[in-house]
């Protein structure tokens, strides 16, 4: 910085304790004790937008850089995969950036927070005991997405447990907690009865279309995000109750242009079969990929109609006895079962980067065999709903 370089690539901030990481610092024009110019802070990040957790980061690093170099950047930045730098104000978030700033400044001097269960916590090797406390203290963090707001209402009227509030009607909570919505009392009362219970609950039936060919597809994407590459389709095609997987592989980033055209070849035969994945993951790489290598008209018409996310045909339908809705939670519940002990999206990534070390072909396999889990789990809960909740 001193030396005054245009750009700096994965730069350490240091002032005591503090310590930030961020992937690029870029000289701009202006004043800071090193002369004419200082320095902004900006993170590469797989998402497309400015997320809370990115404009915290930013805030951090701002200040961080205002104790070292006089001056505080006014706007933080984003690099995503197109490359496309993305701004947010940085004085936007500043007040929410110190107050969450100071509860983790508690934290380290030993002032144990409120225990809540979030999405989080699942990265967290203590999380097996987390949510053993969770269940054990009969805690209002148990329900799926709720806020750490709502939970504090509920308290505050009196509402301290699962239990309690599977127990109240939807009019005593609306006298009870006049400041929410009618339909978000609800569905948190349901939440509540489902895991009180350990039972699922129907809210309202699920209509799925019918299809004429008869054959329905089940499709998961495998991708690097540390490299941005998208590098596996997976498709389980299911005709006549038989089930056949089917995927579209590239090894390298240049052979993603040759998977799409397969992959579009293979749609352009289906054109009538529902696509059933989890989640909008699978829908925004398909986007991307039309974007970036180019689609039919046809295979566009085909993807656009028959692409359906299972988690929001049901979010809305289906009420399971689950804290967290991801796809191996729900499959779990309902009695799947993935091959490998540690399958996870996560394994997957660090899986890939070693088989792109190593070229061990059976680190390949192992991926494989999880994505074709992944799409055979998603077929279970299809087929689970179209049981139990049409």
């Amino acid at each position: 910085m001193r030396e005054g370089k245009q750009t700096i690539y994965h730069g350490v901030l240091i002032d005591q304790h503090w310590v930030g990481h961020p992937d690029l610092l870029e000289r701009v024009e202006g004043k800071s004790v090193f002369g004419d110019y200082y320095y902004v802070a900006a993170d590469i990040k797989r998402a497309r937008e400015v997320r809370e957790e990115y404009q915290f980061q930013g805030c951090f690093y701002a200040e961080l850089l205002e104790r070292i170099q006089k001056v505080k950047p006014l706007q933080g930045y984003i690099v995503n995969p197109e490359k496309k730098i993305l701004e947010y104000v940085i004085s936007d978030f500043e007040a929410e950036y110190h107050l969450t700033l100071s509860r983790i400044e508690e934290v380290i001097a030993g002032k144990e927070p409120p225990h809540f269960l979030t999405s989080g916590c699942r990265q967290s090797p203590w999380f097996s005991e987390c949510k053993m406390h969770s269940h054990e203290c009969d805690e209002l963090s148990l329900l799926n997405r709720v806020w750490r707001e709502e939970v504090s209402r509920l308290i505050n009227a009196g509402i301290k447990t699962i239990s309690e509030l599977a127990l109240l009607s939807v009019s005593e909570l609306e006298r009870l907690v006049p400041d929410m919505r009618v339909d978000r009392l609800e569905i948190l009362r349901d939440q509540a009865i489902a895991i009180h219970d350990h039972r699922y609950l129907i809210r309202h039936p699920i209509d799925f279309p019918e299809t004429d060919s008869g054959i329905e597809l089940y499709f998961d994407i495998e991708s690097d995000p540390l490299r941005d590459f998208d590098y596996l389709f997976g498709i389980l095609v299911v005709k006549n109750g038989r089930a056949t997987y089917q995927k579209f592989f590239a090894r390298t980033p240049e052979e993603e242009s040759k998977m799409w055209e397969e992959f579009i070849d293979f749609i352009e035969q289906h054109l009538d079969s529902p696509i059933y994945h989890y989640g909008l993951f699978e829908q925004e790489v398909v986007h991307r990929f039309a974007a970036r290598y180019g689609i039919s008209s046809l295979a566009q018409e085909a993807l656009d109609r028959n692409m359906i996310d299972l988690l929001y045909l049901f979010r809305p339908a289906v009420i399971f006895p689950l804290s967290f809705y991801s796809l191996k939670d729900i499959a779990t519940y309902l009695g799947f079962s993935w091959r490998s002990v540690d399958a996870s999206g996560a394994n997957s990534v660090l899986w890939f980067e070693e088989w792109l070390r190593t070229k061990n072909d059976l680190l390949l396999e192992q991926i494989i065999e999880y994505n074709e889990d992944d799409v055979r789990a998603t077929h279970v809960l299809k087929s689970w709903l179209e049981k139990n909740a049409t």
